[in-house]
């Protein structure tokens, strides 16, 4: 059985996080309108205390005004740096403004540094995901009852004017990402788009992380994911981040050097496997995401801003 069987077939979506935004508003507003004129689905930001300049959902109320058709979203929102009823707002407001436009990616926080920086105490990862689940069910609750209730063992909300609406219903979709059973099996029982990332326990990007994104660790992910979702497996949208994207005649070569991130030696076999990479020609990297969709159910990835000029021409062929 293929591990995209029960994954319901979907459009190739394509999204470009920014992680080295423009200063000033003229620039940012010339980045949103170019990265729709590019041929990219959804403009992303990161939620990141420590090094991230902008504010993700301000920001990207106004990437949805300079722009028509790309929609936006966050990748993802830290639930611990605020209360999940203030994100509601704030989100349905972005949905509001961008008639309806806007993606919620949330998280559980993974970077310490985000909440040392402010003095903010940084809980357990088992207590981070509890509240993350209590999270989306806060975030549910204002976005679809007219008068939000919710009491949790972390989050209570009584009897809060759920305004303004999201145009987009019941909710703006939710991702959840992760690296880890538990994170992940909450994402596939709740949330609307599961992002198969590296495991983040370490606090940080390094060969820890890589060694838990390869291909055979992306499968057993995805199983976990199929366990949990059991008959909703059908309604959720798989997603990846594509960390490396190398254009080139010389595939071999650029799967070693792949092969030496991910902690994979010399097996450029491997590497080919690896679902946040991808190397080769024009056509060979087209190919290969679509390959990865047939097989995996992977049919939206992420971009980084330092990948826009190899993504461009994959995507003006996945388009022709």
């Amino acid at each position: 059985m293929s591990l995209a069987d029960g994954v319901r077939v979907r459009p190739f979506r394509v999204g470009l996080m920014v992680t080295r935004p423009p200063r000033d508003a003229a620039g940012w507003r010339a980045l949103a309108r170019t990265t729709e004129a590019q041929g990219f689905d959804v403009l992303q930001l990161p939620n990141h205390m420590a090094n991230q300049p902008l504010a993700p959902l301000v920001a990207l109320a106004v990437a949805a005004e300079a722009t028509s058709t790309l929609r936006v979203g966050t990748l993802v929102l830290d639930n611990e740096l605020v209360h999940p009823a203030v994100i509601a707002n704030e989100a349905a407001t972005v949905d509001l403004m961008s008639e309806g436009r806007l993606e919620l990616g949330i998280g559980a926080g993974w970077l310490a540094a985000d909440h040392e920086l402010i003095g903010q105490p940084w809980a357990s990862a088992g207590e981070r995901i509890e509240r993350l689940a209590e999270a989306v069910a806060v975030l549910k609750a204002c976005f679809t009852q007219a008068s939000a209730s919710f009491e949790g063992k972390h989050y209570r909300v009584s009897g809060l004017p759920a305004l303004p609406r999201p145009v987009q219903q019941p909710h703006p979709p939710i991702l959840i990402g992760g690296g880890g059973r538990k994170v992940l099996t909450l994402a596939a029982q709740v949330a609307d788009i599961v992002s198969l990332v590296p495991n983040m326990a370490a606090g940080k990007v390094g060969a820890d992380s890589a060694r838990t994104a390869t291909g055979e660790a992306t499968r057993q992910k995805l199983a976990w994911v199929r366990e949990a979702a059991g008959a909703r497996l059908g309604e959720l949208e798989l997603h990846a981040n594509l960390t490396y994207v190398r254009i080139t005649d010389d595939r071999t070569s650029a799967l070693a050097k792949v092969a030496g991130v991910y902690g994979l030696g010399d097996d450029v076999i491997a590497a080919a496997d690896v679902p946040h990479a991808a190397v080769g020609t024009v056509e060979q990297i087209a190919q290969t995401l679509l390959a990865r969709r047939d097989e995996l159910g992977i049919s939206y990835v992420t971009v980084f801003d330092t990948s826009v000029a190899a993504m461009v021409p994959v995507l003006e062929h996945l388009r022709g």
